[in-house]
């Protein structure tokens, strides 16, 4: 059996990261999505409320959650798919190092659209807003992922 893979996604919000991993990976089986937007997805669904409602009170705790989610994964041998903007080699570093060094690490760089695609792409979510100043903010703090890091392999998609 081949060692388990760890494939962590850069990019802003609006960038195709959901989307990419439903492209290529439809059937989920052996694969841990690590996303905190998913569990607060969630939560707002058992509570019939959006995203935008729920993710000031409940963040710290997908957080949490995510990371218990991530060390039962690791413990399993899944495949992980980390699915957040990971902007930055600092925010990526913490991440990186909870992942043993027996898996394989990629870094899927996720280019910035068009502003007019990116936007387009952003309205399309219902009930979960982020303000322009947040997105220009990730788009001026966003570093494409680098092998120094402690990546075996980057990939641009698309």
């Amino acid at each position: 059996m081949s060692n388990p893979t760890l494939y962590m996604l850069v990019g802003v919000p609006g960038s195709g990261k959901s989307t990419w991993i439903a492209e290529n990976f439809p059937d989920l089986t052996g694969h841990y999505v690590a996303s905190t937007d998913r569990l607060l997805e969630i939560y707002a669904s058992m509570r019939g409320a959006t995203y935008n409602d729920v993710f000031q009170d409940n963040i710290d705790y997908a957080n949490k959650a995510m990371m218990t989610h991530v060390k039962d994964a690791v413990m399993y041998g899944y495949n992980i798919i980390w699915d957040q903007t990971n902007l930055t080699p600092k925010s990526r570093a913490g991440k990186l190092a909870a992942v043993p060094k027996t898996y394989r690490k990629i870094g899927i760089f996720f280019p910035v659209p068009e502003t007019e695609e990116l936007y387009r792409r952003l309205d399309s979510r219902p009930g979960k807003t982020i303000p322009e100043h947040a997105i220009q903010q990730m788009i001026n703090c966003l570093k494409q992922p680098t092998i120094a890091e402690g990546f075996d392999e980057i990939r641009t998609a698309y």
